[in-house]
């Protein structure tokens, strides 16, 4: 199950910290390290044995959604190399356009999305939302991955790889099978696919991985981290003694509508900075591809918010 993490960021002080500050900094870093690992997996089946994670290009590809950590973020290192050496466009959403043959990313587009399936009219009465980033788009997320890998009831529209998050994953295979999505699609019929070159059984994503994913982050301005801190932790203590419910969705008729249903409690940060809570690795990726991948929640996030006045 992912753990979710709420981190109410205050500045730092000018001066050095005491050493009870950095001793409680310390122990809330060892803290945030006993949580339950996330890796982010390559799934195949065990069929396609020429498949490996070295001969990835030109195949059809089936990812969480654009931007997620597993299927795009940690994916770059093993695939495009992380636009490492320069001879790809810095631009990483491109790069996967040039390098998958087709696929579906739900929130891409191109040929990004010529995999996805969208939603069926018959299931909400409405217009089919192919590669929608949400549940619309049934190959949306972990789950729909793994849907995507499978194929559609038909047997059709499916990828030769999937990128997404261990957890849930045996869970998840075994829910698909018994619900009659696909057929074969029991947990020795996959296979992860290891950054050697290598495979290994589906359990085995400790040693055959792309990389740990970080805990989710909840983020705010500085003058009101006090009362978002305070209003989440209420209301998650709430939750378990009211029919409120933070982490369920399912009860307002939706699903993953503020955290992951799958999220289990939130923990506080207090003085723990993004490198201490991300890891030095993967801040230093994310810091790379995102100074020049284009990105419209962050343009946003740099604009002056003294620049904008609230009406009168």
């Amino acid at each position: 199950m992912s753990q979710g993490i709420c981190c109410c960021h205050r500045p730092l002080p000018t001066t050095e910290q005491d050493c009870s500050s950095a001793r409680r900094e310390r122990e809330e870093a060892a803290h945030l390290a006993g949580l339950p690992p996330v890796y982010a997996v390559a799934l195949a089946k065990k069929t396609a044995r020429h498949i490996s994670i070295h001969n990835l290009r030109g195949r059809r590809s089936c990812h969480g959604y654009a931007y997620s950590l597993a299927g795009w973020l940690l994916l770059s290192r093993h695939t495009v190399g992380a636009l490492e050496n320069g001879t790809l466009s810095c631009n990483l959403s491109s790069a996967y356009q040039d390098y998958f043959w087709k696929g579906c990313m739900p929130g891409a587009e191109g040929n990004l999305c010529k995999v996805c399936i969208g939603q069926q009219e018959m299931e909400r009465g409405k217009d089919s939302s192919r590669c929608a980033a949400n549940h619309d788009e049934r190959y949306y997320g972990n789950m729909g991955a793994l849907r995507c890998l499978l194929g559609d009831p038909s047997g059709r529209s499916f990828g030769d790889v999937a990128f997404l998050e261990h957890h849930n994953l045996l869970q998840n295979i075994d829910y698909l099978e018994r619900s009659g999505w696909a057929t074969g699609g029991a947990p020795n019929d996959l296979e992860l696919l290891c950054p050697d070159g290598s495979r290994a059984a589906v359990a085995d994503w400790k040693t055959c991985t792309l990389g740990p994913v970080p805990p989710n982050i909840v983020v705010t301005r500085p003058a009101a981290a006090a009362k978002v801190y305070k209003f989440l932790m209420k209301s998650q203590e709430a939750s378990r003694s009211s029919p409120f419910q933070l982490f369920q969705s399912q009860k307002y008729g939706d699903r993953d509508l503020l955290f992951k249903d799958s999220t289990q409690h939130l923990l506080p940060t207090s003085h723990l900075g993004y490198e201490a809570i991300l890891g030095i690795s993967f801040w230093q990726l994310a810091e790379s591809i995102f100074n020049c991948t284009p990105v419209g929640i962050l343009d946003f996030c740099k604009q002056d918010p003294c620049a904008y006045s609230a009406p009168h």
